[in-house]
């Protein structure tokens, strides 16, 4: 049976996942489906200028899909903080992380602008919604594999024997140890050497160890970093896809 904390952090990837999906639902039904079908020039003759077309796709849309994902983050972040001691939730944790704080909302708004962008450069429904799923996919995962630069990590020394606790709840980028020259040696130097750690340490020229990480503090500067750069790519999207109309309508 599938227990509540393996549920949870699947329904956190379906979160993070979710975006893309929106791209895709915008890029071809919403828009591309109505070039293919004569229906946006059609209105435009009738009532609305491209303009507000575009706009009607994009403002009630977006509305919508911020309330939606926010609550649905919501409600996952009060389950999360209701499963209790035996299962330990790290703030750093890929289904944690991008499926809470602010960061799901802004994804939701920057695969909704690269959806309306590709349905308007592609106008073919399939073409667009896989261009749009791609797209936003992609900046998914390339800004959680660079999540870890977009605010200064801390760095912690400890000299050798030590007895070093890592801060709790940090998020751990590297460590390793160093030597008098400042050389970095990888943590695993000495684990299969068949000299005692220490002498191993000792001959390596190890002075002390190194720990970069980001403490529980820096959830909230990462999310507004990371949300930063979704709704500037968002905007970017946005301001390319009325450029694409004005090209269209002539």
């Amino acid at each position: 049976m599938l227990d509540l904390d393996r549920l949870l952090t699947y329904v956190g990837l379906a979160l993070i996942a979710l975006p893309a999906v929106i791209g895709a639902f915008v890029a071809g039904p919403m828009v591309a489906r109505e070039w293919e079908s004569n229906t946006a020039k059609l209105s435009w003759t009738q009532s609305s200028a491209p303009s507000a077309w575009l706009t009607a796709r994009l403002a009630v849309p977006a509305a919508l899909v911020v309330c939606g994902i926010t609550a649905l983050s919501a409600v996952l972040t009060w389950s999360r903080g209701r499963l209790g001691d035996p299962y330990p939730i790290f703030w750093h944790e890929v289904s944690v992380f991008g499926a809470s704080g602010t960061v799901p909302a802004a994804g939701a708004l920057m695969s909704l602008a690269i959806g309306a962008l590709a349905g308007l450069t592609l106008r073919r429904t399939v073409p667009a919604m896989a261009a749009g799923l791609f797209v936003s996919g992609l900046v998914t995962v390339v800004l959680g594999m660079l999540r870890d630069s977009l605010w200064p990590a801390m760095r912690d020394t400890f000299t050798r024997g030590d007895n070093y606790v890592w801060p709790d709840q940090a998020a751990i980028i590297e460590w390793g140890w160093e030597t008098k020259g400042s050389d970095a040696l990888p943590a695993d130097i000495c684990t299969d050497s068949a000299l005692d750690r220490e002498v191993c340490l000792s001959e390596h020229g190890v002075t002390h160890g190194y720990l970069e990480y980001h403490p529980a503090s820096h959830y909230w500067p990462l999310q507004l970093v990371e949300t930063g750069i979704l709704l500037a790519l968002a905007a970017l999207a946005v301001f390319a896809a009325f450029r694409v109309l004005r090209r269209l309508h002539g």
